[in-house]
């Protein structure tokens, strides 16, 4: 089984600026993707019917992002425009982000469902 992570790019095109190297952080409002790191993984953007699979990556780390400051001089990094649902909120306590290696661009391809771990990511089997 290889792990498949959902991008939502209908609010900024993080598929294609994690493509040409400009995001290189991935985001998540808590620590769903940290037991993915170090291992290959598919990441796929989130459409109507299901994931389209784009690049093989790897996510080098978790960590945990504390305060609003930090998430802004981050910004260029994971390239959450300012003021979208991602955005850090006056009630957000920590945002988690992953650093983003891209190994392979994909042919895109639909990916079969799979076994879900909740909206963030699936297991299919290749």
């Amino acid at each position: 089984m290889i792990p498949v992570i959902g991008i939502n790019s209908s609010s900024a095109p993080f598929m294609s600026d994690i493509g040409a190297g400009r995001k290189i952080l991935e985001t998540r409002s808590r620590n769903m993707l940290g037991r993915l790191c170090g291992q290959p993984v598919i990441l796929a953007e989130t459409r109507q019917g299901g994931y389209l699979a784009m690049y093989i990556a790897v996510l080098q780390s978790a960590r945990a992002v504390r305060s609003k400051e930090e998430w802004e001089d981050l910004r260029p990094l994971h390239r959450v425009p300012v003021g979208s649902k991602y955005d850090w909120k006056p009630d957000t306590r920590v945002k988690w982000t992953y650093e983003i290696t891209v190994l392979r661009i994909l042919n895109p391809f639909r990916v079969p469902e799979g076994i879900r771990h909740g909206r963030t990511w699936m297991e299919f089997n290749k």
